[in-house]
């Protein structure tokens, strides 16, 4: 960590211990602090008698100062294709679980437990704070080493920074950009880290006791839950809710669940809706089928009479049609027969006559 960092780190650590005690205004209004920090971890803080901590490991989380570990600025000036990544700039941080307790000693049980904390600036800044605050620290600045924080000198040209693996410990990652943005692989083992991590913060540590300490805001405790972040289980799945997450968790699936039986009961008017809808139009289609058919029928027996009755009328005019061709035939009949009586007649006259002509000529000659 470099010395400005450490500055910084200091002032602040200060800035929100004078920003508490102008904002309690005296000992009476201590347990209303928590109002003004956003970790909320200050009502309980200043409250308990003991304190400790059990560290969960390696987290992937955001960092604070996005320049001092080799993030771009919040801002896209350098024209890289990962601008948008550096609001939320991700660096290995330490996480660690906090147990506050009133009386007795300090204790990591469940009943105890008040959140999961992720440092914001690393390894580094874990062990400047604990070997700061507490003068028993198992873990310091030497033991920590001057860590890489996305420096040059991996194989290949590739980046170093610290990482972490699977399993919770920490490494030295590879990466192939120089802002640490996609990682290649482990490059090392931080090994003595880790078994510093492993034989005494993965146990209960005392980090404050009213005992022995002058005030929590000196004390190992103090330091870290001030320069840090709280931390859920939806961040990593090494970090623990605590009872005001896990109450808002369960008022959210309860107000889920009910919305969800609301979504069902309004699903199953729909589908009633749906299915009736489904109903009318079937009847309206029978209806207009049975019309159809209707009219169809109607249509074919006014065909038929209108059928019927031209056949009628055709046969009404061929019965007249016969009638008057009888008649004619009838008239043409007799007019044949007063016509021939006609000529007979007259050849019988001109018969006799010829006759009589003949005796006239006889007598006189």
């Amino acid at each position: 960590m470099s010395a400005g960092r450490r500055i910084r780190l200091v002032g602040s650590i200060a800035a929100s211990r004078f920003a508490l005690a102008a904002a309690w205004g005296g000992s009476s209004e201590s347990t209303n602090a928590g109002m003004y920090y956003q970790n909320e971890a200050y009502d309980w803080l200043y409250s308990s008698s003991n304190i400790a901590m059990k560290v969960e490991g390696c987290v992937w989380a955001t960092t604070d100062d996005n320049e001092d570990v080799g993030c771009m600025e919040d801002e896209s000036g350098d024209g890289t294709t990962y601008w948008y990544q550096m609001a939320m700039c991700r660096r290995a941080q330490v996480a660690y679980s906090v147990y506050a307790s009133d009386s007795g000693s300090a204790s990591c049980s469940s009943s105890s437990f008040k959140g999961t904390f992720v440092t914001q600036d690393g390894l580094a800044e874990f062990a400047y704070l604990m070997e700061t605050y507490d003068g028993y620290s198992p873990i310091t600045q030497d033991s920590v080493g001057d860590v890489p924080m996305c420096e040059e000198g991996g194989n290949n040209g590739y980046y170093l920074s610290v990482g972490c693996a699977s399993d919770g410990t920490f490494t030295i990652d590879e990466f192939s950009d120089q802002y640490c943005l996609q990682r290649v692989g482990t490059y090392s083992y931080l090994s003595d880290v880790n078994s510093i991590f492993k034989s005494y913060f993965q146990s209960c540590y005392g980090i404050y006791s009213a005992k022995t300490d002058e005030s929590v805001d000196y004390s190992a405790a103090g330091a870290l839950v001030s320069a840090s972040k709280a931390c859920g289980a939806l961040d990593s799945y090494l970090c623990q809710d605590n009872e005001r997450i896990s109450s808002a968790s369960s008022g959210k699936i309860s107000t889920i669940s009910s919305a969800g039986h609301t979504i069902a009961n309004f699903n199953v008017a729909n589908k009633a809706k749906y299915a009736l809808g489904t109903l009318c139009l079937i009847g309206s289609l029978f209806m207009f089928l049975g019309i159809l058919f209707t009219n169809r029928r109607k249509r074919r027996a006014m065909m038929h009479r209108k059928m019927r009755a031209s056949r009628s009328k055709r046969g009404s005019s061929k019965k007249r049609s016969s009638s008057r061709h009888k008649a004619s035939s009838s008239r043409s009949k007799s007019r044949t027969r007063g016509d021939s009586s006609r000529t007979s007649r007259s050849r019988s006259k001109s018969r006799a006559r010829s006759s009589s002509k003949r005796v006239d000529e006889g007598v006189f000659a």
